[in-house]
C-alpha cells in the first residue's frame, strides 16, 4: 500500500457520512470499539499502519576514485528489531522490519494534538479483514515511557488515553487479535530509549503473553527493537 493509496482511502471517508470502509479500516474500526466497550481507552489497533520505506545508495564497482558502474541498494527502513511471535502450537512469526516514528500514521490523526507519543509498526497486509501476514503495533506517551523504565503486566493503571503508557497490539492470520490491554496480558516491556527528538528513537526489549481481543488463544511475543 503506497501512501497515495492511504490518502485516497481517507479522502473518500470525508467524501460521504458514512462510505464503505476498505478492509484495513474494517479491523482498525472494530478493534477501536472493542477497546473502548471494554476499558475505557484508545484502541490498540487503531493505527495499523503501512510504514515501510527503504533508501537507495550508490555503490562504485571498479576505478579507485569510485567512477564506474553503481548499483541501486535498498536500506533497512527502521532500526533491528528481532521481535518474534509464539503461537500456542508452537510456530513462530519474525518482525524484521519495524518502522519508528513521532508522527500520527493514519488512522491515529486524533493523538496530533494531545501529548507526544512515539509509534512502532510493521507493514501490514490485510484481505477479506484478515491479516494475510501478522504485524506488530506500538504505541508509547514518550513523558512516559522514556528512560530506563520496566513495565510489569498485568497492572493497575488507570485505562483513560492519558494514563495508559503503553500499547502493544498484533494481529495474525488467523484472525486472532492480541493486545497488552485486552485482559490475560503477563509479563514486561522494558523500555530502554524513547524520544523524538531530534529524531524518533525507541529501544525495548519485550517479554510477554499478549490477552486475546476476541476471545482466542494468547500469543507470546519476545525479542528486542532498536
Amino acid at each position: 500500500m503506497t501512501e497515495q493509496q492511504i490518502k485516497d482511502g481517507f479522502d473518500r471517508l470525508e467524501a460521504a457520512l458514512a462510505p464503505p470502509l476498505d478492509a484495513p479500516e474494517r479491523i482498525t474500526r472494530r478493534v477501536a470499539v472493542r477497546q473502548r466497550r471494554r476499558r475505557g481507552t484508545v484502541a490498540a489497533g487503531t493505527t495499523l499502519a503501512v510504514l515501510a520505506v527503504g533508501g537507495v545508495v550508490a555503490l562504485g564497482l571498479s576505478g579507485s576514485d569510485g567512477s564506474g558502474d553503481t548499483i541501486a541498494v535498498d536500506q533497512p527502513s527502521g532500526p533491528t528489531s528481532t521481535l518474534v511471535m509464539t503461537r500456542p502450537d508452537g510456530s513462530t512469526y519474525a518482525f524484521p522490519d519495524v518502522e519508528v516514528t513521532c508522527d500520527p500514521p493514519p488512522g491515529d490523526e486524533a493523538e496530533a494534538d494531545g501529548p507526544q507519543r512515539i509509534w512502532a509498526v510493521s507493514p501490514r497486509k490485510i484481505a477479506d479483514d484478515r491479516a494475510v501476514e501478522p504485524f506488530v503495533y506500538f504505541n508509547g506517551l514518550v513523558a512516559k515511557v522514556q528512560g530506563d523504565q520496566t513495565f510489569t503486566f498485568p497492572n493497575d493503571w488507570a485505562m483513560g488515553t492519558a494514563q495508559m503508557p503503553l500499547v502493544l497490539f498484533i494481529a495474525d492470520t488467523d484472525g486472532n487479535e492480541v493486545a497488552s490491554s485486552a485482559g490475560g496480558e503477563s509479563g514486561t516491556v522494558h523500555v530502554l530509549e524513547a524520544s523524538c527528538d531530534p529524531v524518533p528513537t525507541l529501544r525495548l526489549q519485550v517479554d510477554m503473553t499478549l490477552g486475546s481481543e476476541v476471545q482466542e488463544q494468547p500469543l507470546d511475543v519476545a525479542g528486542s527493537l532498536g
